[in-house]
């Protein structure tokens, strides 16, 4: 299906992306942020690594118009931070991380030689506090070719 294609390529490329940066982790010390398809891996009750910073690629929707038009994926990135700084300034790293992502798609829209970004880029910050933890989301959506069309069969 090419909406799992998109999202493995989604995730592969946001990985190679941030694997430079690096932020603040509960516990002290820098990483750069895991990207996680549709969901967090489920943890126990007492495990202690928690996977912050993170991207989150969520499949939304899609669909087709008709049979020659191209398939639109809809994709959700959730982005999820922790700075412990009292200036409680995390959402800067939130934005930083959105911009990014936004500024690397509109660069290079076309993904693993079959998917293409297009418009509209939307974003949003979360309404409630929640420090240390911060959190933004992105929406976006590609486009993959169109269904293919099979001729006429004479039997």
């Amino acid at each position: 299906m090419t909406a799992r294609i998109l999202q493995k390529a989604v995730v592969k490329d946001l990985a190679l992306l941030f694997s430079g940066d690096s932020f603040k982790k509960p516990g002290g010390g820098m990483a750069h942020p895991q990207v996680f398809s549709q969901f967090l891996p489920k943890r126990y009750t007492n495990d202690k690594n928690i996977p912050f910073p993170l991207i989150i690629v969520r499949l939304s929707d899609g669909g087709i118009e008709d049979q020659t038009e191209a398939h639109k994926i809809n994709l959700k990135l959730i982005i999820g931070v922790f700075d412990d700084d009292q200036e409680n300034g995390g959402h800067f790293s939130v934005l930083e991380i959105i911009e990014r992502i936004q500024q690397h798609y509109e660069e290079y829209p076309d993904l693993a030689e079959q998917f293409r970004f297009t418009d509209p880029f939307v974003w949003a910050l979360q309404d409630e506090e929640s420090y240390p933890y911060f959190y933004g989301a992105c929406n976006l959506t590609f486009e993959a070719p169109p269904p293919r069309i099979a001729g006429s069969v004479n039997v």
